[in-house]
């Protein structure tokens, strides 16, 4: 069946959290609460359209291919293609590490929120052209020496560990395009967001998140500091019969906005100056298990987050 998806158009206003002195606790298994994406409450607030009504639409036009057909790009003079996987090759490309920078000895995880998963490389996997994202029930040792029950995988862009001061790809400005699936379970939380490349936890950018406990709902983020404090909005999008198939997941982030959309639909839309990021960003995408997804259904393990393709155009006009 066709996803039906509707969009929670007024999206959450700003919530104010005290920072802590401390971006992020550089151990392998603990980051600062800032680092948590989502605290799995709904905004107030939010109103709902269907797609394919009135929602608005990104003004960015766009070719019908990307370099392997599969997904739409910006076209224009200010528009410039930088980055591009289609997973179709036999290993993972050196653009990619396989745990966060504060990993020490190749695994992760991101304690602050209450994640049950320890990422390992042998989690992650190419097949049939897709990355796949695998969590199993195989209890982990962490760095710091406790134990957790799940092992998943993730990738990303940024520093390799707390010595590296470089991302192997970064960018200001510009449009993400990923073409995945998310698995079906209780605790599974797919994601795929943006981190500032100067490994702080803010800003932060959620291109698409999904909660196994709420499979109804995406939702999508902007995450900042103002005046010192962390502050959030958020965009929601209502969903049917959405595990299990293929979906394309779009952010354009430009100086005054950031533009969410699902299957080329937009699903809402960040325009506070206070909130939208000015510095360069790398990718991540994670299958994290448990936190704010609600406890772990262990029958319905192993499950795999796949990605298909990643694109990501840079904008460099005024």
């Amino acid at each position: 069946m066709r996803s039906l998806v509707r969009v929670f158009a007024a999206i959450s206003s700003l919530s104010l959290i005290a920072c802590s002195t401390s971006d992020i606790d550089r151990s392998a298994t603990q980051v600062d609460e800032e680092a948590s994406s989502d605290d799995g409450q709904r905004p107030d607030n939010a109103s709902t359209t269907v797609l394919g009504s009135t929602a608005p639409t990104s003004s960015v036009s766009r070719t019908t291919e990307s370099p392997s057909s599969k997904l739409a790009v910006p076209e224009g003079g200010d528009w410039e293609i930088v980055f591009f996987d289609d997973f179709n090759g036999d290993t993972l490309r050196d653009d990619w590490n396989t745990c966060h920078w504060w990993q020490v000895d190749g695994g992760c995880t991101i304690g602050s929120n209450d994640e049950q998963q320890w990422y390992r490389p042998e989690a992650v996997s190419l097949g049939e052209g897709d990355l796949r994202l695998r969590a199993t029930a195989d209890p982990q040792l962490t760095t710091d020496g406790d134990s957790l029950p799940f092992r998943s995988g993730m990738v990303t862009t940024g520093p390799v560990d707390d010595s590296d001061e470089t991302s192997s790809f970064a960018f200001t400005y510009g449009e993400v395009s990923v073409r995945a699936m998310v698995p079906t379970g209780d605790g599974t939380w797919p994601a795929v967001w943006l981190l500032s490349a100067d490994k702080t936890s803010l800003p932060e950018i959620d291109i698409v998140e999904w909660h196994g406990n709420r499979p109804d709902l995406v939702t999508s983020h902007v995450h900042n500091r103002v005046e010192g404090e962390r502050a959030t909005e958020r965009v929601e999008s209502s969903v049917e019969d959405f595990a299990g198939e293929w979906h394309v997941f779009r952010a354009t982030w430009l100086p005054d906005r950031v533009v969410f959309a699902i299957d080329g639909v937009e699903t809402g839309r960040v325009t506070d100056p206070s909130l939208i990021p000015s510095t360069p960003m790398y990718l991540v995408a994670n299958l994290a298990l448990g936190g704010p997804a609600g406890p772990v259904d262990d029958d319905r393990l192993p499950l795999t987050f796949r990605i298909d393709e990643i694109v990501v155009s840079k904008w460099s006009g005024t």
